[in-house]
């Protein structure tokens, strides 16, 4: 903890000192032992913001001047005129400058450094570089850093006619908040220290260790997504550091407690891509879940996530990926006799998302795989060419370190189809009432059906096959048709199987007409005789004299009674004479 603090106060301290200062810190594109190098405070490295109309005046040849060390920005001298020599391109002696268009020259008109305070955080490390060349042979000149009052030899430069470059580091001593650079001559090869010793592209850096991207690799047992207690951690996983335009920056392998870590970075935009140790048993577990940045799993299933690094001082220590198992199913599609072909199925996972989808082949199989630990659902979306679809969904789960797969069966029922019957009469009229048995061919019954107002009677929820339609009771009026009808449900029915049955009326004898309806018939005994004597009423006596009223006696009454009374005599006669 106190290490992370003093880390922090050193980035306040220095950010504070940059801003304090106005000046713009960059980095450079130097990069070694994961530590970067900003430019540090340094100005007017290469002596191009100078004032020669204000400060300058000739140095008795082109482009070279003695300017009052006011018109040179940032940079003092001890000479005791105060003045810096100041060479530009297309002086008198072909010196070109190593950077931009200004150099300077050692001493100048007389004796003395030349040198820059620069605030800076003790303990720090600095980097500095120079150019160096001789006028006209070999020259000597010293770089000396430390504090005002205090400096210290750091190198010596010597070199001839050609410009040589230097670097090299220094730490800050405790205490020091303002440094020195200071150059001064030693030597040149003249033999005068005012006449030599050529200086440009001065420049510092402060070296920091730059950003951090890293943390964990685990095994996620549960496949949750989360870093739960007690799951192992990955070591040996290669991770790789990309650019944001995908060059590959870093590459590392998480060690025995999953852990791996790229230092020295800008600030920007990265790749982070996990590497699968074994595509074949292993894959990224869910991404992102769980709403803890510490605990989740940040790649997507391709082992690849992105980053960003806000500033040169930021761990990003957050960047976690998960490993977990992967298992199969194995989906049997039949109709429960044979295998069934063409069967789609959608695999969802619990929270209801599409995983996959996958079809039966020929043998009635559907395999899907890369299935991670979980429970999942099988729901048919298609079913085989006249099957009907099955509407129950399958659940299945999947194990961690799962190596056989898990198989489910489903089974599919026969496409229906269903049969029509159209009862008429003679004149083609619909006949209500009719009563019709259906039944396999085989002579099993699968029960009735009666014909409605319009002569009309289905039976739907047939299978595929051979059926007798038999007409058991008819209309009322109508002769039954007693001939069986066959007909078959073809596979995969798309309409119905459509009979029209015709009914004969049954015909009935008409009703005899009596001769004389409106006389009653005489009862006779079993011998054909009358059963009794008719014997006429004897008129009752009266002294009224008032005819009575007819009593309905005709002719044939008359007849019927002489019949009757010649029949009785006849009897009587043949009965004396036997």
């Amino acid at each position: 903890m106190f290490k992370g603090n003093l880390r922090w106060l050193f980035v306040v301290i220095l950010f504070w000192v940059v801003g304090f200062s106005g000046v713009k810190v960059e980095a450079t594109s130097d990069f070694s032992a994961n530590n970067w190098q900003i430019s540090w405070l340094i100005k007017n490295p290469d002596f191009e913001n100078v004032d020669i109309a204000d400060y300058g005046i000739s140095a008795g040849a082109p482009n070279i001047w003695y300017v009052d060390q006011e018109g040179v920005e940032a940079w003092g001298t001890s000479n005791p005129s105060g003045r810096i020599e100041v060479w530009q391109n297309g002086n008198g002696h072909g010196v070109p400058a190593y950077s931009g268009d200004n150099f300077i020259e050692l001493n100048s008109d007389g004796p003395g450094p030349v040198y820059q305070d620069i605030k800076t955080i003790p303990g720090s490390t600095l980097t500095w570089s120079f150019a160096h060349r001789g006028r006209s042979g070999v020259d000597s000149a010293q770089l000396l850093i430390g504090a005002p009052d205090n400096l210290v030899p750091i190198f010596l430069a010597s070199d001839g006619q050609t410009w040589g470059t230097y670097s090299g580091t220094y730490v800050v001593p405790a205490g020091q908040t303002h440094t020195r650079l200071t150059f001064a001559p030693i030597s040149t090869s003249s033999g005068n220290l005012t006449i030599g010793n050529f200086l440009d592209d001065i420049n510092l850096y402060i070296n920091i260790e730059g950003a951090q991207i890293g943390d964990y690799v685990w095994h996620d047992q549960n496949s949750n997504g989360v870093q739960d207690n007690g799951e192992p951690a990955a070591p040996g996983v290669q991770v790789k550091l990309y650019d944001k335009f995908g060059a590959l920056l870093q590459t590392q392998t998480t060690d025995d407690l999953g852990g791996y870590l790229f230092t020295g970075l800008l600030p920007g935009d990265y790749g982070v891509a996990f590497v699968n140790p074994d595509a074949s048993h292993y894959a990224f577990t869910k991404q992102s879940r769980g709403g803890d940045n510490e605990r989740d799993s940040n790649p997507d299933k391709n082992g690849m996530a992105t980053i960003n690094v806000p500033t040169i001082r930021s761990h990003v220590i957050s960047m976690d990926a998960g490993l977990t198992t992967i298992g199969s199913v194995m989906i049997h599609k039949t109709d429960g006799v044979k295998n069934l072909a063409g069967a789609s199925f959608d695999v969802l996972d619990s929270d209801g998302n599409l995983v996959t989808s996958a079809t039966t082949d020929a043998s009635g199989i559907a395999m899907v795989d890369n299935l991670t630990p979980g429970i999942y659902t099988a729901k048919e979306t298609a079913a085989p060419v006249g099957y009907q679809l099955q509407q129950t969904t399958t659940s299945f789960e999947i194990a961690y370190e799962q190596t056989t797969p898990v198989e489910i069966n489903v089974t599919n029922q026969l496409k229906t189809g269903s049969v029509t019957v159209h009862k008429i009469g003679e004149q083609n009229q619909e006949l209500a009432s009719a009563i019709f048995d259906v039944a396999l061919k085989s002579g099993t019954s699968l029960g009735t059906i009666t014909t409605n107002q319009n002569g009309v009677a289905t039976m739907s929820g047939l299978v595929p096959g051979d059926y007798v339609l038999t007409e058991i009771t008819a209309p009322k009026g109508y002769q039954r048709s007693e001939k069986g009808i066959p007909f078959t449900i073809p596979f995969n029915p798309t309409e119905a199987v459509a009979l029209t049955v015709k009914n004969e009326r049954i015909e009935t004898p008409p009703t005899p007409k009596p001769d004389n309806p409106s006389k009653p018939n005489i009862p006779t005994s079993g011998s054909g005789n009358p059963s009794e004597t008719f014997v006429p009423a004897k008129p009752e006596t009266s002294t009224s004299t008032q005819k009575l009223p007819a009593t309905g006696d005709t002719d044939d009454d008359l007849v019927l009674l002489f019949l009757g009374i010649f029949a009785l005599t006849s009897s009587m006669y043949l009965t004396r004479h036997k």
